[in-house]
């Protein structure tokens, strides 16, 4: 995650501002700020300050957000550390900004991601503004090489300091009708965020070829990545070979929702995949509730369940309860695991294989080819390898449980 070793200085920075302004505000007799954002929380080092020494009255709260949902889940447990409870400050996966649009806030902060493209970053600024109640206010910080572009964009700037590698700028709230709902004729995430837009293009694997949209904040928006190749390679082989064998599915991390749009496609051309002309149960499971909104939408109409989570283990009761009643299982999982690094969740991730894999089930996993031959070697007791598959530098293999 962002900054994991210490408190970055544009953080720093910020709340040495904000310290100013709220000082500043005291002393004009303004009315005190109830409701607080901290967009893009990370570890939640702005909203636990925040919340731990400004807190005042039964309706003072702290509404952390971030894409991330390991970053929820640190936030909230650094606020359990700092004594700070749920009713204070709460956590969330959302998108930048992505709350509920009925809550208006008196206060946002945010240590504005920097790799943002520069259409979100604009989005940022005007959906922001339209989210502060009439009194309220912004205060964000980026480095200084997008300073001049942030100034262009901020419609009510009230304050700006500048410090050797952030500007922090200060502004307040603008009507800004037409940002959400329909534009673009988009419908879903992009009809409500169509800045986070990148790109429409058709791709071929396995001679297969399917229309995707691609969103900004995610790779794989020119090709689909090596480890996507590689399973989508293997699993036609299981398709020739266990025909039939699918009705429930889960992708863990489906990124821009290349894999289940290829198996969409690859399904409507070949019914051997469940030897009807049924369709599968689509769960999708992810870190980054950005590839989850992406591949939902470009999976439409298809009915997909998505859940925020950290892995396969972790999450297991919650992917468990999205299988139909009387289901032992998921028959098919597809993982492209992202591991973080100092941890070593090769077990565990076995583990949650075991405990969502329906008896006879598949699941293939690609990873970059040294990661898979560690992931290999963790294999516990019971599961067959079926298939291998390398390109590039990546792998997949497939195993079953009898």
């Amino acid at each position: 995650m962002f900054s994991a070793a210490d408190i970055d200085t544009g953080t720093r920075f910020l709340l040495k501002v904000f310290s100013q302004q709220w000082d500043a505000a005291e002393q004009r007799g303004l009315p005190r700020a109830q409701r607080v954002l901290d967009a893009g929380c990370g570890v939640g080092v702005i909203g636990i300050c925040v919340a731990g020494t400004l807190a005042q009255g039964a309706q003072f709260h702290v509404h952390c957000q971030d894409r991330d949902e390991l970053a929820k889940i640190i936030t909230e447990y650094n606020a359990e550390k700092n004594s700070i409870p749920p009713e204070l400050l709460s956590a969330h996966t959302e998108p930048l900004l992505g709350s509920p649009k009925a809550p208006r806030w008196d206060i946002i902060l945010s240590n504005v991601p920097a790799k943002a493209r520069k259409p979100v970053l604009a989005d940022f600024i005007l959906r922001s503004a339209a989210l502060l109640n009439p009194c309220g206010w912004a205060l964000i910080v980026v480095v200084n090489p997008l300073a001049d572009f942030f100034r262009a964009q901020i419609p009510q700037l009230r304050y700006e300091e500048r410090g050797p590698g952030h500007t922090v700028f200060m502004y307040g709230p603008a009507a800004h009708e037409g940002l959400w709902g329909g534009t673009q004729g988009r419908r879903g995430f992009l009809g409500e965020y169509p800045a986070y837009h990148r790109l429409r293009g058709d791709y071929t694997m396995e001679g297969i070829t399917y229309t995707l949209d691609t969103i900004q904040g995610l790779g794989d928006f020119d090709c689909p990545h090596g480890t996507v190749q590689v399973a989508a390679k293997l699993t036609t082989r299981f398709i020739r070979e266990k025909a039939g064998f699918a009705r429930s599915l889960l992708i863990y991390e489906p990124g821009q929702g290349h894999f289940p749009k290829w198996l969409k496609e690859y399904q409507a051309q070949d019914q051997k995949l469940d030897g009807s002309s049924g369709s599968f149960r689509w769960v999708f499971s992810s870190r980054n509730i950005l590839a989850l909104e992406a591949s939902r939408y470009n999976m439409y109409p298809e009915t997909v369940l998505t859940i925020p989570g950290i892995d396969l283990s972790i999450n297991q009761e919650s992917l468990l309860s999205a299988l139909e009643p009387g289901s032992q299982g998921y028959d098919l999982i597809v993982g492209f695991p992202q591991f973080v690094a100092q941890t070593d969740r090769l077990i565990p991730l076995w583990e949650g294989i075991r405990g969502l894999l329906a008896q006879g089930g598949v699941v293939i996993i690609a990873l970059p080819a040294s990661e898979a031959e560690r992931f290999d070697r963790k294999k516990p007791p019971g599961f067959n390898r079926l298939g291998d598959c390398k390109r590039h530098g990546f792998r997949a293999l497939g195993y079953v449980f009898p």
